[in-house]
C-alpha cells in the first residue's frame, strides 16, 4: 500500500521499532518473540512463597527477611517479590496501647455489663416508667492541641513535577493547649481550657464548672465516663464525685478504642488544622478550637454515641482485643 514505518505503526497502534523487526523476517517472528522470555528468575516459586509468608505482618526488613532465609540474593529481588505479590505492602503501623491479657478480659467483661444497656437517645414512644430506667453517658476527655499542627506524620499528595512540601516546627516559642471536653447523645458539655499539670484537685475544679450543672438539671439516670488517669481515679475524686451524686462509669483500661470521644477529637483536629493551618499564639488556637467545637452539631454527637453497640460486638467478636473504631 506504500505506507511508511510512522503510518503502518499509528494504523496498527504499534511501535516503528515493532513493525520493523517484523518486516525484517515476519515467518519467524513470532518465535522470536516467545523465546525472548529475558533471564530466568533466581528464586524458585517455592522461595517466593516463602519470602511472602515471612513478610507477612512482620516488621523485619528486607535484609532481615534475606538473612533469615539465606537467600543469595539482593534485597531488590526481595523487593520484587513483595511487589509481585500484589498482597504485601509497606504501611506504616498504626498506634495502639499495649493489650494483656488481663486488660482484654476486662473489656470483655464491661461489654457484657453494658451490652443491654440503652445508649442511644429516648424514643418519642418511650414510656414515663421506661424513660427513668433509660442508662446513658457523658463521655469525657483531655486533648493536647499545637501551635504548629497535630502530633504524628502529616500526609499530602506529592507533585514530583514541583519541589517537596515541607511541615515546618518553629524552633522556639512553640506551645501547646490542653482542654478538656465532655458530651453525651446530642449534647456537648462546655468546652474548659485547663493546665497541662492537672491535680486531682484541679480536675475537681474543671468538673464542677462543665458537668455538675449537666447532673443537678434531673439526669441522674446518666453516669459518668472518664478514663483510669490517676487523678481520674484518685480517692479524692471519687469521693468528690460521690458527694456530687454523679455515678462513676468503671471502665476498662487502654481501652480509647471503645470512646467514642476520641473520633471526635479526631473530627476537630481535621476542622482545626484544615489545609495544613498553623497558629501564632496560644489564643489563636484556643479560639480556633473553640470555635470548631461549638460548631459540632447534635446529629453527629448522636451518630457517634449510636456506634457504640458495634465496639461492643467488635470488642467479642476479637476476644477482647482492639475494635476497628
Amino acid at each position: 500500500m506504500g505506507y511508511s514505518l510512522h503510518a503502518i505503526a499509528r494504523l496498527v497502534k504499534k511501535s516503528r521499532s515493532t513493525i520493523r523487526r517484523y518486516l525484517d523476517d515476519p515467518i519467524n517472528y513470532w518465535k522470536k518473540v516467545q523465546c525472548a522470555k529475558g533471564r530466568p528468575r533466581k528464586l524458585t516459586t517455592r522461595d517466593e512463597r516463602t519470602v511472602i509468608r515471612t513478610a507477612s505482618n512482620s516488621p523485619k526488613s528486607l535484609n532481615d527477611i534475606r538473612a533469615e532465609l539465606k537467600l543469595n540474593v539482593c534485597k531488590s529481588t526481595v523487593r520484587n517479590v513483595l511487589r509481585r505479590s500484589g498482597v504485601i505492602v509497606s504501611q506504616k503501623m498504626k498506634k495502639a496501647p499495649k493489650m494483656t491479657a488481663d486488660h482484654k478480659a476486662k473489656r470483655i467483661d464491661f461489654v457484657k455489663r453494658n451490652m443491654g444497656r440503652k445508649w442511644d437517645t429516648v424514643s418519642l414512644y418511650t414510656t414515663y416508667s421506661e424513660i427513668k430506667n433509660i442508662f446513658q453517658v457523658l463521655f469525657s476527655d483531655e486533648k493536647k492541641w499545637n501551635l504548629d499542627g497535630p502530633d504524628g506524620n502529616r500526609h499530602y499528595w506529592r507533585d514530583l513535577r514541583k519541589d517537596p512540601q515541607l511541615f515546618s516546627r518553629r524552633n522556639f516559642g512553640g506551645g501547646s493547649l490542653m482542654v478538656w471536653g465532655g458530651f453525651c447523645n446530642g449534647m456537648k458539655m462546655k468546652l474548659q481550657f485547663i493546665t497541662t499539670r492537672e491535680t486531682s484537685v484541679s480536675y475537681q475544679s474543671t468538673l464542677q464548672k462543665a458537668i455538675v450543672p449537666f447532673f443537678r438539671n434531673k439526669r441522674r439516670t446518666h453516669v459518668f465516663q472518664q478514663d483510669n488517669a490517676s487523678i481520674h481515679k484518685s480517692i479524692s475524686t471519687q469521693n468528690w464525685l460521690k458527694a456530687q451524686k454523679i455515678t462513676d462509669l468503671e471502665w476498662p483500661a487502654v481501652s480509647p478504642d471503645l470512646n467514642p470521644i476520641e473520633n471526635l477529637w479526631g473530627l476537630l483536629v481535621r476542622r482545626v488544622y484544615k489545609h495544613g493551618r498553623q497558629f501564632n499564639t496560644i489564643q489563636e488556637l484556643k479560639d480556633a478550637v473553640e470555635t470548631e467545637w461549638n460548631a459540632i452539631t447534635a446529629a453527629e454527637l448522636r451518630a457517634l454515641v449510636a456506634s457504640m453497640p458495634n465496639r461492643m460486638f467488635e470488642v467479642i467478636q476479637n476476644n477482647g482485643g482492639e475494635t476497628s473504631y
